[in-house]
């Protein structure tokens, strides 16, 4: 990488941004132990941090996205030794429903009626080690993984809707040769400074530390993230895409959404006044719009033109 420091674009995050995100949460306790440890065995703190990096939080099952993943089919795709669970609901041509960092399928489950109804199958899985799906850490690669298998089970696809960091691994994926006729992001992030800012700011790990985390981290995937965030891949990206996203989000900055928007052709940008991270996945004007997205033809999009009714 060009520089293993915390370095946020100018363009993309503004400090005042900077100072509303929501830092990782840890213990006072394993903060203060970061801190020591860094100083006697900044190899051993390095370790530490990328597997906590690495370890995804769970997120609560609401009743009512429970109801919904029960009425779907349940399947399990078995992604690098682990098994993926999914749900699949209706039939017709397949939109991925992929959720975000920390999340579970339940979370996109506020799709799956607006997207039956407009003809299509619904697909939402539960990635590595998140929701009902084995393994305790992921990453980029274990999303892009498990959305191929996803792909390779119901192809061809129409399209596919992510929120957060579940866009950053479509993305990967497609850049990969994940084939897909649409996509629509929810808050999603341009480049990976953000998570690993807030990281830092919550851990209080060195200079030093997060170095050695980052490369630790580069061996054990077996990727280099220079040039894999996802305003990396934008420029070459040829499926039309929709952006949704909230000034208010203070998990994944608005002007991150806006950055790939504007560096992905033809990308629309609808920005989203009194909503936050989660509550625009629940936003009902919001799914209108990504599902009508969703069932356009192409020659609307080139009609429509850059922008359109969506800017």
């Amino acid at each position: 990488m060009a520089s293993l420091e915390v370095a946020i674009p100018p363009s993309s995050v503004s400090k005042s941004t900077i100072d509303r995100l929501r830092p990782v949460e840890v213990p006072g306790w394993l903060r203060a132990g970061f801190q020591v440890t860094g100083r006697v065995a900044p190899g051993a703190a390095a370790r530490l941090a990328r597997r906590l990096f690495f370890t995804p939080p769970r997120a609560r099952l609401r009743e009512a996205e429970r109801l919904v993943l029960a009425r779907g089919e349940r399947f399990v795709l078995g992604v690098d030794g682990l098994d993926v669970v999914g749900r699949a609901w209706g039939e017709g041509p397949a939109v991925l429903l992929i959720h975000g960092w920390g999340g579970h399928s339940g979370q996109m489950t506020p799709l799956v009626g607006p997207v039956l109804a407009a003809g299509f199958r619904a697909v939402a899985i539960d990635l590595p080690g998140h929701g009902e799906s084995a393994g305790r850490v992921s990453s980029l690669p274990h999303f892009a993984a498990a959305l191929a298998h996803a792909a390779a089970l119901f192809s061809p696809l129409r399209g596919l809707v992510a929120h957060s960091f579940g866009a950053a691994g479509a993305t990967y994926a497609m850049a990969r040769g994940l084939a897909v006729e649409r996509a629509v992001f929810f808050a999603p992030p341009a480049r990976f400074d953000t998570y690993w800012l807030r990281f830092r700011q919550g851990t209080g790990v060195s200079g030093e530390v997060w170095r050695r985390t980052v490369e630790g981290a580069e061996r054990w995937l077996g990727v280099r993230f220079e040039g894999i965030a996802p305003a990396e891949l934008a420029p070459r990206m040829t499926a039309p895409l929709l952006v949704l996203h909230a000034p208010e989000d203070r998990e994944t900055p608005y002007a991150e959404g806006a950055e790939l928007a504007a560096l992905w052709p033809g990308a629309h940008l609808r920005t989203v006044e009194s909503s936050g991270h989660l509550r625009i996945l629940r936003d009902p004007a919001c799914i209108a719009e990504a599902v009508e997205f969703l069932a356009r033809e192409a020659g609307a999009d080139r009609a429509q033109g850059a922008g359109g009714a969506f800017s």
